[in-house]
């Protein structure tokens, strides 16, 4: 019995000693090793980024106008003679092709000045037979130099007066006898008619007995408030709307500020151009107008894609030399415009802005930092 014992007591001792040796090397806590994200160049590269500028601060102005014909391409008609209108062939609204007769006028005047081309294309045929006469006395010998040169100068003024004559005919219209035709000198619309059958007509007339207008284009005349006029410029894009079409836009550009206040209304007025297809804008329709408004201050900008939005607080992530790279920065935004948002603190001009994956990076320094 004393040899078994003897003979397991150093194998007892030796798996003591090995379970000793293992527990005390359990016990003993192995450091880890600390981490931290950082933004490698490998993903910078992948990001867009964006920076900061300085740039005047732009809000929208709302404006009213009216639509009105282009000036530019429209025709105001004075009949150039007295007399009786006989036949009106058109009516507002009705378009009219160039030359197409608008209205016949009944008139002496057009009957002399009919009697004046004839009586002067008679006398020049019979100047022009003195000359060929005179002529051909002077290269026979029986007439001299002087009496042929005197006779192709009556000629050449039998000629001037006839050549006036016709002129002053073609130029009120041209007609038969006594009728004056009125015709349209460039095609468009009759937006104005100020005549009738039977109506008198004198060449003193201040209104125009027909206004034809080219509405391809159209001019929208907006009005501008005294505390609005250093807000627009010219060149600026305006939208606009109307109450026929409440839901379709059209654009134009401020052609043209007119530098004067009306004495009354104590407003500007300002001129687009508006292109007019389908003809659906019309002279005197009202409309509204939306135009920027242009500041004197600038102030810091940035697209607003790169903003994160975090618990009711405006965030964006600036790229730093300093690892990790990038650092979240608070922000407070005053205003933002078609994609542009003006910072009013946070950032300076120059900051880059990660503009992509930004809500991810954000969630890892977030978590990162707790």
């Amino acid at each position: 019995m004393q040899n078994i014992m003897k003979r397991y007591i150093p194998a007892a001792v030796f798996i003591i000693s090995v379970y000793g040796l293992t527990t005390s090397c359990g016990s003993k806590k192995i450091p880890e090793k600390s981490t931290q994200w950082t933004l490698t160049d490998s993903l910078l590269r992948t990001l867009a980024v964006d920076t900061a500028t300085a740039m005047p601060l732009e809000s929208e102005i709302y404006l009213t106008g009216k639509i009105s014909e282009n000036e530019d391409k429209t025709a105001r008609i004075f009949p150039m003679v007295s007399g009786i209108v006989t036949d009106v062939k058109v009516h507002s609204g009705d378009f009219v092709k160039k030359g197409q007769v608008l209205a016949v006028i009944k008139s002496p005047e057009m009957a002399g000045f009919t009697a004046d081309q004839r009586i002067n294309s008679n006398d020049m045929a019979i100047a022009k037979r003195n000359m060929e006469v005179a002529e051909s006395f002077y290269k026979s010998g029986l007439n001299s130099q002087k009496d042929y040169e005197e006779a192709k100068r009556n000629y050449d003024k039998a000629e001037a007066a006839y050549n006036k004559s016709s002129a002053v005919l073609a130029i009120n219209g041209g007609g038969h006898q006594t009728n004056y035709a009125v015709k349209a000198p460039v095609p468009g619309f009759v937006i104005s008619k100020k005549t009738a059958e039977n109506m008198q007509w004198r060449p003193d007339n201040t209104d125009p007995i027909f206004t034809v207008a080219d509405l391809n284009n159209v001019w929208a005349v907006i009005n501008v408030f005294e505390s609005d006029i250093s807000s627009i410029r010219e060149g600026d894009p305006v939208q606009m709307s109307t109450l026929s079409y409440p839901d379709k836009t059209f654009s134009g550009r401020i052609d043209k500020i007119y530098n004067v206040l009306d004495p009354e209304t104590k407003v500007m007025k300002a001129r687009v151009v508006v292109d007019n297809p389908g003809f659906l804008l019309k002279p005197e329709m009202f409309v509204r107008a939306q135009a920027k408004r242009h500041a004197d201050s600038n102030q810091v900008s940035i697209s607003s894609r790169g903003i994160i939005f975090d618990h009711d607080k405006y965030y964006v992530l600036v790229l730093t030399n300093a690892k990790p790279g990038v650092v979240i920065r608070e922000i407070k935004v005053s205003k933002t415009v078609e994609g542009r948002a003006y910072v009013a603190s946070g950032l300076q001009e120059g900051d880059r802005i990660i503009a992509s994956r930004q809500v991810f990076i954000y969630n890892t320094l977030s978590d990162q930092q707790q």
